[in-house]
Order: C-alpha cells, then sequence, then structure tokens
C-alpha cells in the first residue's frame, strides 16, 4: 500500500512498527521536516529516490494529495537477518535440517510471491533479500504468496556476498544456481544445511555472488529457451532437496 504526505510517513518513521520498501520525493518538494524525513530513512534503512515531479503521476493514484512524498508500505514484516540466522544455525544437527533461499535481486513481484509459496508448501526455512535492486514485500508479492508470508521468513541484506560468507561460517552450505555449472542440481547433497542462491530474472547471479558460493549447480535446459523462471527453478531445486530428504528419512526409520 502507499503512504502519501510528509506528515503520515515521517509518522510511520517515527513509531517504527511498519515496515517501509521506499520513498519517492518529487524535486522541488520543500518542506522543514524534509530533512528529518531523510534522517529518519537513513536510520531505518529505507531508500529514498527523488524524481521529477512530473513523474509522480506513476507513484500516486489519481487526486491523491501527495505533497511531494510518497511511501511503499510492506505488505508483511520482515524478519531480522541475524535472527534468521540464527533460526537456521539452530535446526543444523536436527531432523529439520536447514534450507533457505537466498534471492540475488528477483525484481517481479510475482515471481518473489511464488517463491515465497513454494518455499512454504517444501517446508523451508526462509528468504533472504538483497536490500537494493530487488522487489520488497508488496501488496503484488502477497496476493501472490496466497497466505505463505504469515509463516515463512523474510529478511533483507545489505550485502549478499557477507551474507554467504556468514552462512559459511555456521556451517551452512552456499549453492548457487548458473548456466556455467558442471554439476546438475540433482548431483549435490541436499540432506546438508544447504541455501540455494538465485540469480534475478534474465540476469543471473553477480559475479561476486556466483563467486562467494561454495558450489555452482544447473537445472538441465532441454528445450531452446536459455533459462528456467527464477520461481519455477526454486520451485524444482526445493523439491529436489525434500526428495533426497524424504529418502534418507525413510532408510532412518527402516534401519530403527
Amino acid at each position: 500500500s502507499r503512504i502519501y504526505g510528509i506528515a503520515p510517513v515521517l509518522e510511520i518513521l517515527k513509531a517504527g512498527r511498519r515496515s517501509l520498501e521506499a520513498i519517492t520525493i518529487a524535486e522541488g518538494a520543500q518542506s522543514p521536516r524534509m530533512r528529518e524525513l531523510f534522517e529518519l530513512a537513513r536510520e531505518n534503512g529505507v531508500i529514498v529516490n527523488r524524481v521529477p515531479r512530473s513523474a509522480m503521476a506513476k507513484f500516486v493514484e489519481p487526486g491523491a494529495n501527495h505533497q511531494g512524498v510518497v511511501a511503499i508500505v510492506s505488505a508483511a514484516k520482515y524478519t531480522d537477518d541475524y535472527e534468521l540466522l540464527e533460526i537456521l544455525s539452530r535446526k543444523i544437527g536436527t531432523e529439520d535440517t536447514p534450507l533457505a533461499i537466498v534471492l540475488d535481486g528477483v525484481e517481479d513481484p510475482r515471481n518473489l510471491g511464488a517463491i515465497a509459496r513454494t518455499v512454504e508448501c517444501a517446508g523451508g526455512h526462509g528468504i533472504f533479500l538483497p536490500e537494493r535492486r530487488a522487489v520488497g514485500l508488496t501488496d503484488v508479492v502477497a496476493k501472490t504468496a496466497a497466505g505463505a508470508l504469515e509463516y515463512v521468513s523474510v529478511a533483507k541484506v545489505t550485502n549478499l556476498t557477507r551474507l554467504l560468507e556468514d552462512m559459511k561460517a555456521r556451517n551452512i552450505w552456499t549453492v548457487g544456481t548458473s548456466l556455467k555449472a558442471k554439476m546438475d542440481y540433482t548431483e549435490w547433497d541436499w540432506r546438508q544445511p544447504s541455501a540455494i542462491v538465485l540469480g534475478g530474472e534474465g540476469k543471473g547471479l553477480h559475479r561476486l555472488v556466483e563467486e562467494t558460493c561454495d558450489v555452482l549447480v544447473k537445472i538441465p535446459l532441454l528445450g531452446k529457451i536459455e533459462s528456467l523462471n527464477v520461481s519455477v527453478a526454486a520451485g524444482v531445486i526445493l523439491y529436489e532437496a525434500r526428495r533426497q530428504r524424504a529418502v534418507q528419512s525413510a532408510k532412518l526409520k527402516v534401519q530403527n
């Protein structure tokens, strides 16, 4: 949803009870409280975009009294990234082995919503998103997720490569997806604590993110199109992980 006007946006920033995806300000918009807005946005890690006043029509509903300021409010609450890492760490060595998703620049809200829904259905444990150049928890994401955001933890991080290093330090394997990979996704042992790292639409993983991953895997493409939709790729790999873990669980039950 969108909030218009400097006073309402300031109140949300001060209260800190609702997450803001971004704030858009028309160039030339002036107010004694504008400096306070910028300072609070910086303290809260909220992105502020300046656009020409003529472009504001793209961000506001017809007839809205926006006063040159509009904020996009998250449709769901984020989990702290450190808290989500702790949740994953505590699952290591249990029957519910950590399985998370890291998204490197997914911009289509329908893709993020579909991924959240699949993570919930496949028993995954959370999603990590970059703060910049990626979609957040918008209304469209929530609608596409069909209720999954009530159960799936989603965290924003400022630096994906640092996140991957933190995961490695916690003994969570970071498995990137790339068409350049030599290993098929079915060859990786998903029974281990793992984070699936997926690139954005049509772009794949950024170089540093790809280089930081422990291993790269690929989904074989037998047709003429060069890549799968990212939400489909997430589903394929999540359910392969679930299949391998189900087989292991069944073997353990037979042994016991």
